[in-house]
């Protein structure tokens, strides 16, 4: 049986429980996140397909360019919940934040060695197709939905590389081989060719119709419908044999099939060839192929800014557009704004540095480390974070992003930044020597003040600012004094208020009373 075109008629989609709270998140289930003033020049185009033009993306009738980052656990419900999904794009979609509201996703993740579920669980002898886990395509739902609200335009890569079992983090090609012909290993299964196996080749198109043809059980909205999704990307790093590009015969077998299920969504090769002539990381008939529109490359380290730009001559030449779907791990922050320079005077639509972490429903920041000191970054950034799980250079490498986001446009940065929301209502936690509260912050705030109110009137108020500039779980503000100072034995209210990074107040959270 092929996939079929319904959520709830789907035979091999299974009811698994509910994922747990995100790691680290000690959030008080009576604190949603606060709305935030989301640009209207993102929102008034949320319904708006993003649409090629020769080498350049278009919305609105307008060039599409941009300067983001890349947002890879979006689609991971272990670690992100709903609050760090508004979170994300808040940051991404807030007034005066960046030129353009997109970013990049991770895979689909597939279970196997380090993912106990995954939006594929294995597959169905029975009814001869993908056993799909309805809680993971509801947080996907939710992913889109909120997407669509704050306009923010979305990069969704399909299937990671199997590149070994020492970095399967999200599950690969090898797992979805392995379940697919009911193999003991993954060794086993990387002795079927993934790139002409017809079987393989089928089963993936099944992978494809599912997704497309979903229904969001939030907004109602088809995948394949959706002007939310900029472009399907054929897969994440996909290449044959390290040095070479995935084989032309798959990416066009693959592109032409997500065409004719979602014609009006760009198709991105995820092609990604560990090869430092640029001339050969590109097939000659994917770049002649009108069912592929965006080509792109990963860069890591130093001396990339050359080769940026040999990527974008090679994809104008043959009429596509080019992005940089990753880039980082510069040893200098003014490497950053290099090259996103060069991405821009070469004509490319636009890059994505990695990576972008939100705050975190327990407060405090989700961190990320990939080693050799390099972290996640996180909005606004700040360069003196007490964890060592934060970049020093972050404040600047995202100045140097929200710079690029704008001139890529032909835009100045607005002279003031955006003014936070709301954090969530405060609630208390254990600590040493008095009264302590956590909460989780709000999108752009550099600083917070924390106001503490005597409940009768009568002992003023004390305020105390602070930082939320630290990992998750590792968060709180210590209120004895100021609970002392305003006469805590007749009970105190408190809220808390964030601070933009050039010094203007949001709106106050809502009250908690001791």
């Amino acid at each position: 049986m092929g996939a079929c075109h319904s959520k709830t008629a789907h035979p091999a989609e299974q009811d698994s429980p509910a994922a747990p709270a995100p790691a680290g998140s000690r959030a008080a289930p009576h604190a949603p996140q606060a709305r935030f003033a989301m640009a209207n020049s993102h929102v008034s185009r949320s319904d708006q397909f993003v649409e090629r033009r020769g080498s350049d993306l278009y919305l609105g009738g307008q060039k599409f360019r941009f300067a983001s980052l890349n947002a890879p656990e979006l689609l991971d419900g272990d670690v992100n919940g709903p609050f760090e999904v508004r979170d994300t794009f808040a940051a991404l979609a807030a007034e005066g934040a960046f030129g353009t509201a997109v970013t990049r996703t991770y895979t689909l993740r597939i279970k196997s060695k380090n993912i106990g579920r995954g939006h594929i669980n294995g597959w169905s002898n029975q009814w001869n197709d993908w056993m799909w886990d309805t809680g993971r395509l509801k947080e996907m739902d939710l992913v889109l939905a909120e997407a669509a609200k704050a306009g923010v335009k979305l990069i969704i890569p399909i299937v990671n590389q199997d590149t070994g079992e020492d970095s399967n983090w999200v599950g690969s090609t090898a797992d979805l081989t392995r379940y697919r012909y009911g193999l003991g290993s993954n060794d086993e299964a990387r002795r079927i060719d993934w790139w002409t196996d017809h079987t393989m080749i089928e089963s993936f198109k099944l992978i494809i119709d599912f997704l497309v043809n979903r229904v969001n059980s939030i907004n109602g909205r088809r995948y394949g419908d959706d002007p939310t999704i900029l472009a399907w990307e054929t897969g994440n790093e996909m290449n044959h044999m390290g040095m070479r590009p995935a084989p032309a015969s798959w990416t066009l077998v693959v592109a032409k099939h997500l065409k004719s299920r979602a014609p009006r969504t760009l198709v991105m090769d995820g092609s990604f060839a560990r090869n430092d002539d640029p001339e050969r990381c590109y097939q000659k008939e994917v770049l002649e192929s009108e069912d592929v529109d965006i080509v792109s490359y990963h860069y890591y380290g130093n001396g990339e800014i050359r080769r940026v730009r040999k990527d974008c001559e090679i994809a104008k030449r043959h009429n596509k557009v080019f992005v940089a779907g990753e880039f980082g791990f510069f040893s200098k922050a003014d490497d950053y704004a290099s090259f996103m320079s060069a991405v821009d005077s070469a004509g490319g639509a636009g890059s994505f540095a990695w990576s972008l972490r939100p705050h975190s429903a327990g407060g405090g920041h989700k961190t990320h480390g990939e080693g050799d000191g390099h972290w996640s970054y996180h909005i606004p950034g700040w360069k003196d974070s007490p964890h060592h799980e934060f970049d020093a250079r972050e404040a600047s490498i995202v100045a140097a992003i929200r710079t690029a986001s704008f001139k890529i446009n032909g835009q100045k940065p607005p002279s003031r930044f955006p003014v936070p929301p709301a954090p969530s209502k405060p609630w208390t936690i254990p600590a040493r020597g008095g009264p302590a509260v956590c909460f989780a912050g709000a999108a752009w705030a550099h600083r917070y003040q924390v106001i503490v109110r005597s409940a009768s009137g009568a002992g003023g108020e004390q305020v105390k600012e602070v930082k939320d500039h630290t990992k998750e779980g590792e968060f709180f503000v210590d209120l004895g004094r100021e609970v002392q100072s305003c006469g805590g034995q007749g009970g105190v209210h408190v809220t808390v208020r964030g601070i933009s990074v050039d010094g203007m107040a949001g709106d106050e959270s809502e009250a908690l009373s001791l």
